[in-house]
């Protein structure tokens, strides 16, 4: 055999086995499974230091087509996890696909936490971000006037 029919030989291996990686990640029909690329979060703590506030917390999913992600929302410490919430993301121009969640966050006493999203089911977990209100001023419930 000469160098050039190994040559081709081993390039045409190289060919079939790339190709049969990419293969894995298509579903029946030749369509690319649903991946998230990228994980975002943030909050917003609430601008005042009177409670009851507001916090305004949002999630932004990044895939590479459209389709539906579950996502959830952990307390850092292992206190909490909610979810699944679903987003959908759709295509928002230049080949990209982007969903959002987001929801108002009542804080009725002083909070200095860090949350993150987590899509467990697509590998992927957003950075954590903090939640903080003081509280120093409490206004509204009878619990905090004492009757």
């Amino acid at each position: 055999m000469n160098s050039k029919t190994l040559a081709a030989a081993v390039a045409a291996t190289l060919i079939g086995l790339t190709g049969i990686s990419q293969a894995k990640d298509f579903q029946a029909g030749g369509q690319p499974k649903l991946k998230v690329t990228k994980l975002q979060m943030g909050i917003k703590s609430p601008a005042t230091n009177t409670c009851p506030a507001e916090a305004k917390l949002t999630a932004w999913v990044f895939t590479n087509k459209a389709g539906s992600v579950p996502i959830y929302i952990a307390r850092e410490g292992g206190g909490s996890v909610s979810g699944p919430y679903v987003v959908k993301t759709k295509a928002t121009g230049n080949g990209n696909f982007m969903g959002t969640y987001s929801r108002t966050l009542e804080i009725h006493q002083p909070t200095d936490a860090k949350y993150r999203a987590s899509a467990p089911g697509f590998k992927q977990l957003s950075n954590w971000v903090p939640l903080q209100a003081s509280c120093k001023i409490g206004l509204g419930g009878n619990d905090q006037l004492g009757g």
